[in-house]
This record gives C-alpha cells, structure tokens and sequence, in this order.
C-alpha cells in the first residue's frame, strides 16, 4: 500500500542580504572527551553589542577559544583538518585558528566574550568558533575539540 503525505503550508525565511539580521549557528560536529563533547551555547552576534559564547563539559575548565575567517582553509591546509595525526582521534579541527582567546572558567564551563562594535561596514562578515578543550591524559594530544559554529554579524 502506498502512502502519501501533502504539506500545505507557507516557508518564511530571511538571509541578512535582505534583513540584515544576525545570524549564529552549528555547522560541524565535534570530538567526545572525557566529559563527553564539549558544546557551545551563544547569542546572535549583533553589531554594538557583545557575542557571548559558552563552552561546556571543560575537564579542566580550560579551553582555547578559535576564532576564524574561513572553515575551508587554514595555513595549516584544508579544512577539516584531522586531528589523529596529532594524537586526536576521530576529531576534526573545522576553523582556521586566525585569532586564539584562552578561556578559564570553573565547573566545567567557561564563556568567550566578543564585544561587537557599531560598525555598519562589518554588517554581514562571516566568522567561525570551535573550542580545543585541555584533556590531559584523555589521548596522545590532551586535548579534544567542540562542535564547530559559524556567524554572520548583523544587526
């Protein structure tokens, strides 16, 4: 028997061409370390104002914040780049590492603050995050990386 389903209905959408509107979201997923994958939580990367970006399930509450222009290429080649040859297993370094901010927190959490000036002329940059999280002892590099983002600054 052969079911069929219909969907009558209406999509909207926007791209920050015609909106201009912030935008920030998951595009890459990232490697489990000894507290499992390290996710990051954010706000909308709004000019004038400041993207708060949290990291989650630090072992140390230690990260290294990686901020890019690019999640295609990096100095260091192609991306992704696998990150078993530097004793990373099953993880992918998914940004280009063209600015890096170190991050303490405590209880396993820590937050990357962005202040965002009030410049129209930035409006529609693209950036990327991904966090390399401390893990000493969980593998060859100590270390793991969360799941990846990219962001578009708007308003």
């Amino acid at each position: 028997m052969l079911f069929r389903s219909w969907w009558s209905g209406t999509l909207y959408y926007g791209t920050h061409n015609i909106t201009g509107s912030a935008g920030y979201g998951l595009f890459g997923q990232g490697c489990a370390g000894s507290l499992g994958t390290s996710k990051l939580t954010f706000n909308q990367p709004v000019l004038g104002s400041s993207l708060t970006v949290g990291l989650n399930n630090l072992p140390q509450s230690i990260a290294i914040m990686l901020t890019g222009f690019s999640n295609s290429s990096s100095v260091y080649g192609p991306l992704p780049f696998d990150m078993n040859v530097l004793g990373a297993p099953n993880c992918l370094a998914r940004v280009s590492p063209d600015a890096t901010t170190l991050l303490i927190g405590a209880g396993n959490t820590a937050t990357f603050n962005l202040p965002l000036p009030n410049n129209p002329s930035l409006s529609g940059l693209r950036l990327y995050n991904q966090g390399f999280v401390l893990d000493p002892g969980f593998n060859a590099l100590g270390a793991s990386l969360s799941d990846a983002a990219a962001m578009i600054l708007g308003f």
